[in-house]
């Protein structure tokens, strides 16, 4: 990765006035390891206990767990963010019941809610999984570290991404074809990962996890097989076919979704490269989702022209390029914009945020006394703008501004 250009001091306008809303308690999430061993790792678990306090005041969780860290370059920061599992499967704040949740510190996005945002949209845009989440406030040992986002770990359930864990038995014909939930990571963080070999991309299976054993062959064949089949269609001559070019193995309705959220929101990981979730159900095709890793998008970011509100960030990926050329597919992506905008999609997004906005409003002020950082450049940061309330308006105004850039681009 290029080294990243020193950010850019921006004052943006005044936040216009509106009423004045009480701000909202926030849930509380307590986490004591055992011994207050310190969560120092992310490959190694440490036991200990979770209190989950609703905003009412009510404890809905007091139980069990294992906790570890978690992400890349987020690890790194002093916020760390972490991977939680629960000794037994239980909801949490309104959220299905499993064992597997992250919490996302959004520490270098100081809105502290564009993967909230990016969520919204998702869910708006009817992509067939989401991730669910929630604000909490968040102590560790005894000391508080700030405002959490509490959200499903992306896996394969009835409730998450739900197509058929498989078997090792899973090798008839129907059976071997699904369900798998892989992700495009060049950095290869799975056991079994492998190269496409047109568009070298890599792909990693996170499900079925044991592809590397001798027993998974069939499996590991399957999928690998599928994925070349598909690169050929797609960069074959008769890749506009809908019978046998790209359309035959792509869910292109979730491809063209997946393309317009990570395209409007000019999310730097989206291209194609890093943290894009597909996956593959029984007898039917490869499919986007769910959308994940957001905090550096909406103008969070100041290398990669990510930072600038025209131009494409993910149309120029291998799999999109190739996409754009076939004019039905270019018809769709316009029909599809065309429609977010008329049924008020994306005018919606605003409305989220402030809403989010003013239900952080107590919370953020704890978070960033917590971690002074809103007057200090953090990397990746496109500005520092002194203020929460600064940092909403400057996303707000680059979201504007990247909506019009597009919508010259995408009109019918």
């Amino acid at each position: 990765m290029a080294a990243a250009p020193a950010p850019v001091a921006s004052a943006p306008a005044p936040v216009a006035s509106a009423p004045v809303v009480p701000a909202v308690p926030q849930a509380q999430l307590s986490i004591n390891t055992t011994n207050a061993v310190a969560i120092d790792s992310k490959e190694t678990y440490r036991p200990g206990t979770m209190a989950v306090t609703s905003a009412a005041g009510a404890v809905v969780f007091d139980n069990t767990l294992e906790i570890r860290g978690r992400g890349n370059s987020t690890w790194g920061m002093p916020k760390k963010p972490y991977r939680v599992k629960l000794t037994n499967s239980s909801a949490l704040l309104d959220m299905p019941a499993n064992k597997h949740w992250v919490l996302l510190a959004n520490y270098s996005d100081k809105t502290l809610m564009r993967n909230d945002v990016t969520f919204a949209l998702s869910r708006a845009m009817g992509m067939e999984y989401t991730p669910r989440s929630q604000f909490v406030e968040l102590t560790v040992n005894g000391s508080y570290d700030g405002v959490y986002q509490l959200t499903e770990h992306v896996r394969i359930a009835p409730d998450r991404v739900n197509i058929p864990e498989m078997k090792v038995t899973d090798t008839s014909a129907s059976a071997i074809s699904g369900g798998y939930l892989m992700e495009i990571d060049s950095r290869r963080g799975e056991d079994f990962c492998f190269d496409a070999a047109r568009s070298g991309m890599v792909f990693c299976l996170s499900s079925p996890e044991k592809l590397l054993d001798p027993a998974w062959a069939a499996q590991r064949t399957y999928i690998t097989t599928y994925v070349q089949q598909m690169e050929d269609a797609i960069f074959g001559a008769q890749f506009t076919d809908p019978a046998t070019g790209y359309a035959a193995y792509l869910d292109v309705d979730s491809a063209i979704n997946y393309y317009l959220i990570n395209e409007v929101f000019k999310n730097v990981d989206g291209n194609l490269r890093l943290s894009t979730f597909l996956f593959k159900k029984r007898d039917g095709k490869l499919t986007f989702g769910p959308v994940w890793d957001f905090d550096l998008a909406i103008g969070n970011v100041n290398y990669d022209g990510a930072d600038q509100t025209a131009g494409w960030h993910i149309r120029p990926t291998p799999w999109f390029t190739r996409l754009f050329q076939d004019p039905a597919f270019v018809q769709k992506v316009r029909t599809r914009w065309a429609q977010l905008k008329s049924e008020g999609k994306l005018d919606a997004v605003f409305t989220h945020i402030d809403m989010q906005a003013q239900y952080l409003q107590a919370a953020q002020a704890r978070n960033f006394s917590r971690w002074n950082i809103l007057n200090i450049y953090v990397w990746p940061n496109r500005v520092v703008t002194g203020s929460y309330a600064g940092e909403v308006t400057a996303m707000k105004d680059w979201l504007r501004a990247r909506i019009a850039w597009m919508d010259t681009q995408l009109a019918l």
